[in-house]
This record gives structure tokens, sequence and C-alpha cells, in this order.
């Protein structure tokens, strides 16, 4: 395909589950970084689907594809105020998923 839509990147997640992460966030009170991961849960006989979306530590993530399928993930900040806000990298800092 030749100009095929951009896809979440793969993840592995600390409970074997696989799925898309859509969104990097780091929590302002503390400096740590989460992340936002859609799945599919199937259950029962017969089975039944059902989507998922969590928010993960991103330390407990596994990549699953090459480091440059991470770069355009959406990188947000979780204020002190509660607000969500575009997150600004300071010079010589490294979000998850950024190659340095």
């Amino acid at each position: 395909m030749q100009h095929a839509p951009w896809s979440p990147p793969l993840v592995k997640m600390s409970g074997g589950q696989v799925g898309h992460l859509l969104e990097w966030r780091r929590h302002e009170r503390d400096g740590s970084w989460h992340a936002w991961v859609s799945w599919v849960q199937t259950t029962g006989d017969p089975p039944r689907h059902r989507h998922k979306a969590v928010e993960v530590r991103a330390a407990s993530l596994a990549p699953l594809e090459a480091p440059e399928a991470y770069a355009d993930v959406p990188r947000q900040v979780l204020g002190n105020d509660g607000k969500i806000r575009p997150w600004a990298a300071p010079p010589s800092s490294r979000a998850p998923g950024q190659q340095g």
C-alpha cells in the first residue's frame, strides 16, 4: 500500500496482552510516564470480544516494532491542576519511545 494510514504501534503489556499504543502521558505530580493502550479482550464460550483502553506505567510495556514506529505517538502532560496539555520537551529530555 503506497499511502497507508497511520496506525498506532504495537506494544506488549506486562500481563501478556498485545495492544496499540495510543498516547504517552507524563504525570506532572511525580514526573512518571504512563501510556494509554487499546486492546481486545476475548472471554467465554462462545467467545465475546470487548474493546479495552487502559492506562499503564510506561516502564511496564515492551515494544514490538522498530523504534521509529513510536516517533509519532502523541505525548501529553497531566498537570497538577488536572488538565491535559501537549508535552514540550525540555532540552536534553527524552520521552518514552524517543530515540536518542
